[in-house]
């Protein structure tokens, strides 16, 4: 019998001392028991580090390790690096996990065999109420689900609610032996996107669990940034280029197409996110995404006929004419 610890997990903070304790209370109340939790302080400035030093004092199998800052990849690479478990999950610490979180992970593990278990997870509020977003049609039923399916997540466009449960680290349980093949990107503000592909193709057996048992916190203001941190969102549409080189590597013909098609999809959206949730002058997008769009084109504009080329011209020649006259 392995003694192995089963769980590692990994909870990267900076200066969240308001939701800090609620994070740590929910692991603290996990009904799994054979988990140990580290807690990467990446150099945080206000009472985050107290806090979590509480907890540590109270249990041999928590540990807090501290770094310099260096942004959530760094912290999450940090753990990663110390996990000694056979299984890793990544707890954010403004979120908060319900107290069989962790149980139902493993018990799926276990039963499918998987290398990837998926949680559902909702929304909640800086007070923790439910936000009762429209999840949308389902995805997946409960079980395993194959590559190709989970693969198809990435070619889902605009914030859908289970191809972001599919992307994001932190309602997952990953073998530790797979997850520290990789690095989290540094200094990118969409770390999980540039992971995630390379992450599925890793894994040979991804289950899926309906249960809704990781809260994200939606936390207020945070849509609200200046204009240099808003320009930084749109290193997200590197991460969906490099799906499709890898997509062209495998030699997966139909997801290289959808991944084709979400591309030009997603430069639509980012320009239609970057004017009306980021309010950013259409004269300081017109250059990027004029330039973007048509490099698509140049790229991968034979997937498309000829009707649907004359509207991308007119994004190439004025995206804001675009957003006005033609963008559903």
């Amino acid at each position: 019998m392995s003694s192995q610890l089963c769980v590692s997990m990994i909870v990267p903070v900076y200066n969240v001392e308001v939701f800090l304790r609620e994070c740590l209370e929910s692991i603290e109340g996990q009904s799994f028991l054979d988990y140990e939790v580290l807690i990467i302080n990446d150099g945080s400035t206000d009472g985050s580090a107290k806090i979590a030093q509480a907890f540590v004092d109270k249990y041999d199998n928590w540990h807090l390790i501290h770094k310099e800052n260096g942004g959530l990849s760094s912290a999450r690479n940090a753990g990663i690096a110390r996990a000694k478990g056979e299984y890793i999950c990544f707890v954010d610490s403004d979120d908060y996990i319900e107290k069989d979180y962790v149980q139902k992970l493993y018990d799926a593990a276990c039963e499918y065999d998987a290398d990837m278990v998926i949680a559902d997870y909702h929304e909640v509020d800086d007070k923790g109420r439910d936000l009762q977003r429209d999840k949308g049609k389902a995805l997946y039923q409960q079980g395993v689900i194959t590559r190709d399916e989970s693969l198809h997540a990435l070619t889902y466009v605009g914030g859908y609610h289970y191809a972001t449960a599919v992307v994001v680290a932190w309602n997952k349980l990953v073998r530790t032996d797979i997850m520290k093949r990789f690095l989290y990107k540094e200094g990118v503000l969409h770390e999980d996107e540039f992971l995630i592909m390379p992450l599925l193709l890793a894994c040979d057996r991804v289950a899926w669990i309906t249960d809704d048992i990781y809260a994200y916190r939606q936390r207020e203001g945070s849509i609200m940034q200046d204009e240099k941190l808003a320009f930084r969102h749109l290193e997200v549409l590197d991460a969906f280029e490099e799906r499709i080189r890898l997509s062209q590597d495998v030699g997966n013909i139909e997801l290289t197409r959808k991944l084709k098609m979400a591309y030009f999809w997603d430069i639509e959206v980012w320009y239609y996110f970057m004017r009306t949730i980021y309010k950013v002058p259409w004269y300081k997008l017109h250059g990027y995404f004029s330039r973007r769009m048509c490099c698509a084109m140049f790229r991968y504009g034979n997937i498309w006929w000829k009707r649907q080329i004359v509207k991308y011209l007119v994004f190439v020649i004025s995206p804001e004419i675009y957003l006005k006259k033609i963008y559903k």
